[in-house]
């Protein structure tokens, strides 16, 4: 592709990330660790706003999704504009399902292809220049989709008002718009059901996804906390095997960059956020029991065996961790909660990063990155 246009960057190491063709892969763990210092599924282009904080909705809210487009130099050195004409938002239950995208994860507010969107396709669509700064001047664009109103039945945790949300998002437009009518890229995507062949946050520089949570932990109050998630492969039609992990994510001396982005802004600001200096006393998965509502329960094929295995020091040095290997029917989706149990001790502002990672049997990887504030 001599013009790729513009990207949703995962982050500003992604933007400078050496794609090829118009395509990268931010999935693979050697490029993970070399260039975007973040997994896939955290990207920090993707917000909500109008509710309780970038990646927390609450029921009843007029939340608008904002995505971040970042312009791109042609293969050629050129800077002519590419306009941006199709974004498409879909929020999903918080899972681990490894690369692509599957549209019985989306929350059933957002079924019936009741996504968020823009749209412009005239000639007063939003343009980015290539050769501008990250998130700078005329080369970025925040543009915010139509709005999206939570209902009860969009969280996993049904008893709650509020709740984590794994967002996807997908671009499209046209480049080199000064140079006549332009070349198309990215696909536009008007049908839900378009999610399953469509999306590869993997490759595909017009597709990201940020999936995060944040949880509350009372500080000197109950030290065991956590939340629940699917993990599987839905899209999957034979019998397959996958494994789970939680581990600790040593943070070193500052917050991870990951969790600060959302940290910085809602109800954590006025915190004093600081790193933990040990990991959790233990974490835990365990399959998640619960009256499901009418779409999970449709959705929820549970594993035929579960196998568990303790991650020791050797494998995970900061604190260990703890993995489980499901054994999963056709379409298989399992629903899992992590819990966390942190030194009651610990001050105001303690912020632990933990990691659950999906490991599928051909190698392809999805997660969740977490943070457990001590309140």
């Amino acid at each position: 592709m001599a013009d790729p246009g513009f990207m949703i960057p995962l982050n500003e190491r992604d933007f400078f990330f050496p794609n090829d063709g118009g395509q990268r892969n931010i999935c693979d763990p050697a490029n993970q660790n070399t260039y975007t210092k973040a997994p896939w599924w955290t990207c920090e282009n993707i917000q909500l706003t109008g509710t309780v904080d970038a990646v927390t909705a609450r029921v009843g809210d007029t939340v608008v999704i904002q995505v971040g487009i970042q312009g791109l130099t042609a293969a050629e050195g050129a800077t002519t504009p590419a306009a941006i004409q199709q974004v498409q938002a879909w929020v999903c239950y918080p899972n681990t399902v490894a690369g692509g995208a599957s549209a019985t994860l989306v929350v059933p507010s957002m079924q019936n292809n009741a996504f968020a969107s823009f749209s412009n396709t005239t000639p007063s669509a939003p343009t980015v220049f290539g050769g501008e700064p990250y998130q700078g001047g005329i080369g970025f664009q925040s543009i915010s989709l139509s709005a999206w109103t939570p209902s009860k039945e969009d969280f996993l945790e049904q008893a709650s008002n509020e709740g984590h949300c794994c967002v996807i998002a997908n671009a499209a437009g046209q480049s080199s718009v000064e140079e006549g009518s332009g070349e198309p890229v990215g696909v536009n995507i008007t049908d839900n059901s378009q999610l399953n062949s469509d999306i590869n946050v993997c490759t595909s520089l017009y597709q990201a996804q940020r999936n995060i949570v944040i949880v509350p932990s009372p500080h000197g109050g109950q030290i065991h906390t956590g939340f629940g998630f699917l993990s599987g492969v839905p899209k999957q039609t034979r019998p397959t095997r996958t494994s789970i992990a939680v581990t600790a994510v040593d943070q070193g001396g500052q917050v991870d960059p990951v969790l600060l982005k959302v940290l910085g802004g809602g109800p954590y600001a006025g915190l004093p956020l600081k790193p933990a200096s040990s990991a959790p006393k233990s974490l835990r998965l365990a399959r998640h029991d619960h009256k499901w509502n009418s779409w999970l329960g449709k959705i929820v094929h549970e594993a035929e065996e579960i196998i568990e295995e303790l991650l020791g020091l050797g494998t995970h040095p900061f604190g260990g961790g703890h993995q489980l290997h499901l054994n999963l029917p056709p379409h298989g989706l399992q629903a899992l909660r992590v819990t966390v149990e942190l030194d009651p001790n610990e001050p105001l502002g303690t912020v632990h990063a933990i990691e659950i990672t999906q490991t599928d049997a051909d190698g392809a990887r999805g997660g969740i990155r977490a943070g457990i504030v001590v309140t």
